[in-house]
Order: structure tokens, then sequence, then C-alpha cells
């Protein structure tokens, strides 16, 4: 089934100037102008807002000065076709994969997307651009020898064909591994290693932390020019380069964004931050950054899975938390690599630390290119805990 919707959506932020017990503050408060609003209904908001600003006690910081400019298409081979040429290829590419013997796609949803955005305020800035995206989600089943189904979601800014098919294919071979799995790995610690998406989660960590808002609340203690893998003398995996990617080229505050070093060979380099954070660190505007790209490691993926350990494919919710330095997950689908054979295991569940296993950390050769990242398409994490059966 097909459909096509054409949605418009109008916000409006008010600031407030005003001050409190001394201090200067800047209230800000929002609201969503409905397609059908009168004037007066929308003066009527805006009166609302600013009453309600009144009561928001952020630090004095000034907005951004801009200027008008020409909206800006992000180039990308979407941008190049329609909507309805996009779906295809994608769905082409999707149901290339279904040629299974004992799985098969059970259901798939798939969204190309145009996304037009203006921004405007008081100070001048009058800049937009137009976006392009493709997403989705399928689910694999395996009915024998037990019913079993995979869920996946996938996000990307080019038409990556290729890489779609290889997901829908490696979503139904998971798929039937995990129908013949029977048991949990032993309680203790491995050799891990994350791919794709899982990945790209553990690298998010320091997204996060190189985040102004995390910075200047304490949650982060990145400093500019800190190594921030621990103790330089103690790291002996590879080292951190990463880099923000700009998916779009103006902030929500009209801030122009460009790539910008985040961390190079371990050290610190950038915070970013939108106009607010930037204010209260005394730091450039640099927006808020979705995408992180990381320079590739040197050993091959293939490598890495022939070493003992465990390779986790599929979690039942993998998370990275940002605040902390733990991450885990419950195994879905794992495949356990003794020394000398290698079985499909499911249950039980992983719980490492990212100080730990920063230290040694190994990166694929090989890269996936997603909507959040662009880097190794997997990564080996040392002696990571794992909760399992006993015997």
């Amino acid at each position: 089934m097909r459909r096509a919707e054409h949605v418009r959506t109008c916000q409006v932020t008010v600031y407030r100037d005003f001050e409190k017990d001394g201090q200067s503050c800047k209230g800000e408060s929002a609201f969503v102008v409905e397609p059908s609003a009168t004037e007066d209904e929308i003066s009527e908001k805006c009166r609302r807002a600013f009453l309600a600003a009144g009561f928001v006690t952020n630090p004095h910081y000034e907005l951004y000065d801009g200027t008008k400019e020409e909206i800006v298409t992000v180039e990308s081979s979407l941008a190049r076709m329609s909507a309805e040429e996009a779906a295809g290829a994608m769905t082409k590419a999707l149901f290339a994969a279904d040629d299974q013997e004992t799985s098969f796609l059970n259901s798939a949803e798939l969204f190309v997307e145009k996304k037009k955005v203006h921004i405007c305020n008081s100070k001048g800035v009058d800049v937009g651009y137009v976006k392009y995206h493709v997403s989705g989600e399928l689910v694999a089943q395996c009915r024998e020898p037990q019913d079993v189904e995979t869920f996946e979601h996938f996000s990307y800014d080019d038409l990556n064909t290729d890489a779609l098919t290889e997901l829908a294919r490696q979503a139904l071979k998971m798929t039937e591994d995990r129908a013949v799995a029977q048991m949990a790995p032993l309680t203790g610690t491995y050799d891990i290693i994350l791919s794709d998406e899982y990945a790209a989660t553990i690298f998010d960590f320091y997204r996060a932390r190189g985040g102004g808002d995390s910075i200047y609340q304490h949650y982060s203690d990145y400093k500019v020019g800190d190594f921030v893998q621990g103790k330089s003398e103690e790291v002996t995996g590879e080292l951190l380069c990463l880099d923000y990617v700009p998916t779009v080229p103006f902030s929500d505050d009209g801030v122009p964004m460009k790539e910008l070093p985040c961390i190079s060979k371990g050290v610190f380099q950038n915070i970013q931050a939108n106009v607010r954070y930037a204010h209260y660190l005394n730091v450039p505007a640099t927006g808020w950054y979705r995408k992180l790209s990381c320079a590739p490691g040197r050993t091959a993926f293939e490598e890495m899975k022939k070493q003992p350990g465990l390779y986790v494919v599929n979690f039942s919710d993998f998370q990275m938390d940002e605040w902390s330095d733990h991450f885990g997950g419950e195994i879905r689908l794992a495949y356990l690599n003794d020394g000398e054979k290698i079985t499909p295991v499911t249950g039980g569940s992983i719980n490492g630390s990212i100080f730990d296993a920063q230290k040694c950390f190994t990166f694929s050769k090989e890269t996936q290119d997603i909507s959040i990242f662009c880097g190794p398409k997997a990564i080996l994490l040392k002696n990571v805990s794992v909760a399992g059966r006993t015997a």
C-alpha cells in the first residue's frame, strides 16, 4: 500500500528578557501555529507564551545575529529523484534479500521524506534548507524449529540500496539462527564484538559528552585539550579520531554548520553547542550535531570473528548511558566462538564500562554509513561481563 502526505507545521519561540534577584535572565516559551489559526488566535498565543517565558529563569544570552540567505538543498542521491522513484528503488532493494529457504520478510514499512525547513528570528536570521531522508523498519520471521521474529529499523540520508539489501539479508539469517539457538552463554567475561547500529551507539557516547549542555551542567568533565581515553600510557588499542558531521546546513538557531574535529588521537578538540550554551561557556556556537564520523581501524571484520569471544548481533534493547560509563543489553542472538566452533546462543545480558573498554578498542577496516554515524562497521571490546547460565 502506498500513500503520500503533505504536512506543514510552524513553531514559534517567544523570548523574554527580564531580571530576577538582580540577575539578567532570558526566558523562552514555544507554541505551534495551526494552519487554521486566525490572526487574533496567534496574537493570544504570543501573549500567553510571553507570560510563560517570564517564569523561565535561564541566565541571559544573545540570539544569533544573521542575514537572509538562499534556501540550500542538501546534496544527496535522494535529492536527484522523486519520492516515488526513491521509494520504488528502496522497496526493490529490500525484497531483493527475501530469497532464504526458511526465513522470510513478514512485513516492512518505508518512508521517503522531503523536508523543507525555514528559520527566522528577530535578529536578522532568514535561512532555510531542503533535505531528503529515507527510513523504515522490517520484520523477519522464521517458523521452524521455533517461531521467532526479528525487528530491524533503518535510516539513510542517501539512496543506500546495497546497505538496505545487506541489512535485510542479515536480519533473515539471524532470524534463522535465533530459531535454532537453545541456550545462553556461560556467565563470565568475554571479548565482545558489536557491529552496525550497536557500534554506532558506543561512539555516540563521545558525541553526547562533547555537548555544551552536558559540560555546562557538569554531566561531562570534558575540557578542550584533555586526553579522554583514560590515562594515555594505559591505552593499548585504537586511539579515537572522531569528527562532528553536519546533516543539515543550519542549526535551529540559524548557525551555519560545518564539519568539526571532536576527538583527535584521543584528545578532545571542540565543544558542540547551540547559541545558549555556547554563550554560557564562552565558546563559538556550532549547533547540535546528530552524526559522528570515525576513522576505520586496521583489523578485518572476519579476523575479529575468528578470535574466541562473543559476537552479539541482536539485543532486545542495547543502551549506552551517556551520563555514566555503562553500556549493556539483553542478548537475543549472539555467536559464541570458543576457539573450536561457533555456536548461536540466546539469553543472558552484557554489562560493560566504556571507561575500561576504551583503553583497548579494536576497530574494523570495513565501514558503515548511516544517518547518525559513518565509521567502522564493528568494534571489539575486551573483557566485558556477561550474565548467562551457570552450567
